[in-house]
């Protein structure tokens, strides 16, 4: 395979894993019966089969020797990994996909503060432009929804963000390690959530049938298939490229359940994502254009 036939490749399954990342929301949307911890339980159990169906026939006998290896790294980040799964899910409960999702966009801005605390990473001046922006952004959306007495959607999406932040620092810490090891971790922690919600509120684990092939579907396709394809393309993409491709989700979720469901965001929501993303898109421009001019010289 050529190289301009590889990063064509590359950009199809990263946009096409966005594309299935953004279902999230409207799967969510047609669920009948189901609450948070059905999603996350149900969803996290499919998901698990099928990573372990993966790593069985890709490592074979050596698979708890790579799962031990995978360190404290992977354990952290499957653990900051699987609290983004439930933060997620719970956000969908309790405010709209479109304010989940641009409140999660803001991740790489936590991961910048948290990369320049924990691991002593430098953070250019572009990128604290782009956290004041964002700052702006997400208090423009949470202002509103305080104003309208809710706001624990918003606080489940930024602590999801939060836990995305946890998850890079935590890949930077051991970058060679396999990551679908870690997602196989965050799968089990999100599992956990799950089966303790439905423990602690005391819910029956019987669903309808079509609440169950959507878990099933989030777990197989709007996740599993998503982390498989933006894995393969990576390898063919510059860092740049990887940010703005990835944002299709964070556009096309909203835009999804709008069609499919009429739910429209608030002025405010549009507003303060459009600033987050206006952030993430002039960070990954600048952080190229500085990129290119570092190996210039």
């Amino acid at each position: 395979m050529t190289l301009a036939s590889s990063h064509r490749v590359g950009v199809l399954f990263v946009l096409l894993a966005g594309i299935l990342w953004s279902t999230s929301g409207i799967l969510y949307r047609l669920l009948q019966d189901a609450t948070p911890w059905h999603v996350l339980f149900y969803r996290s159990l499919a998901l698990l089969g099928a990573l372990l169906i993966w790593f069985v026939w890709r490592y074979r006998g050596a698979l708890p020797a790579k799962l031990i290896d995978a360190g404290v790294p992977a354990l952290v980040g499957g653990l900051c990994l699987g609290t983004a799964f439930a933060g997620y899910i719970l956000a969908l409960e309790y405010t709209t996909v479109a304010n989940a999702m641009f409140l999660l966009a803001s991740a790489p801005f936590f991961a910048a503060l948290a990369g320049r605390f924990l691991l002593g990473e430098r953070i250019k001046p572009y990128i604290w432009v782009g956290m004041l922006v964002t700052a702006v952004g997400i208090a423009i959306m949470a202002g509103d929804e305080l104003s309208l007495g809710k706001g624990l959607g918003e606080g489940f999406a930024l602590i999801a963000a939060l836990s995305f932040a946890g998850l890079t620092v935590s890949l930077r810490a051991r970058p060679q390690t396999d990551k679908l090891i870690t997602i196989f971790f965050a799968t089990m922690v999100a599992a956990i959530f799950g089966f303790t919600g439905l423990i602690v509120d005391e819910l029956p684990f019987s669903l309808k049938t079509i609440d169950i092939l959507n878990c099933l579907t989030m777990g197989w396709f709007q996740i599993g298939l998503g982390f498989v394809l933006f894995t393969a393309g990576a390898k063919h993409l510059q860092a740049v490229e990887l940010t703005l491709l990835s944002l299709t989700e964070v556009i096309a979720g909203p835009i999804i359940v709008w069609i499919g469901i009429g739910e429209i965001p608030s002025t405010a929501s549009l507003t303060g994502g459009a600033l987050i993303l206006t952030a993430i898109i002039l960070m990954a421009l600048m952080a190229a254009k500085t990129d290119r001019h570092a190996v210039a010289i």
